[in-house]
Parts: C-alpha cells; sequence; structure tokens
C-alpha cells in the first residue's frame, strides 16, 4: 500500500492521500507514491487536478514514526525525508494544470505545505491549519516558510511557525490562503465543481496562464512583460482563441476543444 490513489474522468484527476489509519499522515512511500502521482497527471487527457484526503480530514502531515526511513546514513541523513517530500511540492507548482486543494478535517505541518503549493483551495468551515514542529523539535518543510511569509508577510508567518497556533479556515479565508468555504463534508465536492469548470475551459490559455503565475514572485516587470509577450503569441495559435471569439459575437457559451 502507497497511502495514495488516483483517478481521471472527465480531464479531472483526483488524487486522494489513503492512510487513515494515521489520518493519512505521510511516511516514505506515501511521500513517494504523492509524488510520482502529481508528475503523471502532467499528460494531454487531464486538464485539472483535485488533490484531497477524503472527508474526515486532508491530512496529519509527516508520518512522526517513519522519519529515518530509507535514509542512507551520512551528515545529511535526517534530512533525507524532506527531499522525498519536496519531490511532492515541486510537482504541484510546476503542473502545467491547475490544481486544487480539498481540505476537510486539517491540514497540519508539512501537509500544509502541500495545500499551499495548490492553486486554489477548498476547505471546509470547520477545518483548520497549523504547523506544530516547534512543538516536536523539528524545522517547518514542506516549503512552509518560503510560501507562508509570501501571503501574509515575516510577523504573521513567524507567528504561526514558531509558535504553531492553530488557523481556522474562516481566518485563512480572510487572510487569503484559502480560495473558497465549503460546507463541512462538502469541499470535496465544491473542488471537483472548480475542476470540471477548469477542464471545460481552453486548455492553452490555462496552462500558460498558470505559467505566469509561477513566474511573478521572481520576476521583475520587464522579464515578466517579455515572458507574458511570449504565452499571448503562443496562446495567439490555439483554436480556442477563435472560439472565444466567435461566442462572444455570437453571445453563446464558448465550446472549447
Amino acid at each position: 500500500m502507497t497511502g495514495v490513489r488516483t483517478r481521471v474522468d472527465g480531464g479531472v484527476a483526483v488524487v486522494t492521500l489513503d492512510r487513515p489509519e494515521v489520518r493519512n499522515a505521510l511516511d516514505w512511500a506515501a511521500w513517494e507514491a504523492l509524488g510520482r502521482a502529481v508528475e503523471e497527471c502532467d499528460r494531454d487527457d487531464v486538464r485539472a487536478v483535485v488533490l484531497t484526503g477524503g472527508d474526515r480530514w486532508f491530512s496529519a502531515g509527516g508520518d512522526v514514526s517513519s522519519m529515518g526511513q530509507g535514509a542512507d546514513g551520512g551528515v545529511a541523513a535526517p534530512a533525507a525525508r524532506v527531499r522525498v517530500a519536496h519531490r511532492a511540492v515541486r510537482a504541484l507548482t510546476r503542473c502545467r494544470v491547475p490544481v486544487v486543494a480539498a481540505v476537510e478535517g486539517f491540514a497540519v505541518g508539512a501537509a500544509w505545505g502541500l495545500v499551499l503549493a495548490c492553486d486554489l483551495v477548498v476547505a471546509s468551515r470547520e477545518a483548520f491549519f497549523a504547523a506544530p514542529f516547534n512543538e516536536r523539535g523539528l524545522v517547518a518543510d514542506a516549503g512552509l516558510a518560503w510560501s507562508l511569509p509570501r501571503h501574509l508577510g515575516h510577523q504573521r508567518a513567524a507567528e504561526l511557525l514558531l509558535l504553531g497556533e492553530r488557523l481556522p479556515a474562516p481566518r485563512a479565508h480572510e487572510l487569503g490562503l484559502v480560495t473558497r468555504l465549503a460546507e463541512p463534508g462538502q469541499a470535496g465536492n465544491q473542488a471537483l465543481a472548480l475542476a470540471a469548470r477548469l477542464a471545460a475551459g481552453p486548455a492553452d490559455a490555462v496552462r500558460l496562464t498558470k505559467g505566469l503565475l509561477n513566474r511573478a514572485p521572481t520576476s521583475s516587470l520587464d522579464a515578466f512583460l517579455d515572458d507574458e509577450y511570449v504565452h499571448v503569441a503562443l496562446n495567439g495559435h490555439s483554436p480556442d482563441v477563435a472560439e472565444g471569439r466567435q461566442a462572444f459575437l455570437d453571445k453563446r457559451p464558448p465550446r472549447f476543444r
């Protein structure tokens, strides 16, 4: 058992964390499986991805009981598991199609890093997020000390990472860390609806727009505008452009390929 399940339907890939006996905590095998699963979603028949932990919780984060497994020794051995987790984080951010996280219950520690690596986040109103690394004598991983300051600034990120306090989903929504709130038990359905909407959209434009979003944080304005020029030129060759224009003129919904 790898702890990860994947299914594809109607252009939407659903990647599910599946270790209910440990509240979807991720051990070495599950991290590896998750990285592979997301990488394999980056193909032409997949136009959106939903990352979920099911109807009870998203994930309790890294499986503390498995730490050290898979390491070969040496000075960097304690960080070996982090390299495996980084593969999953990178796969989520580099995936050409949008990824929607569906969060029920909680996303704790490294699992919160996975959520923040997604493009859109749907969370139950009763869910919460937390980064209790210091309580366990650990350093924050899965990119949290990079992503949280980007969203919140240094002070708020430091409060969450150094104190490890819970952040309720409604407050996370106010802070811009959650895209939409759902009633308990409905985060998955709402995330699927968003993913289906994305999958029905113009595939080339959606992929190119995500590429620009990923470039923006590390680009100067001049460099970004040069990238934008290239992306717009590439998209101009897509048949979806002509369909979008004709649909506007015909005053009807577009029928993208």
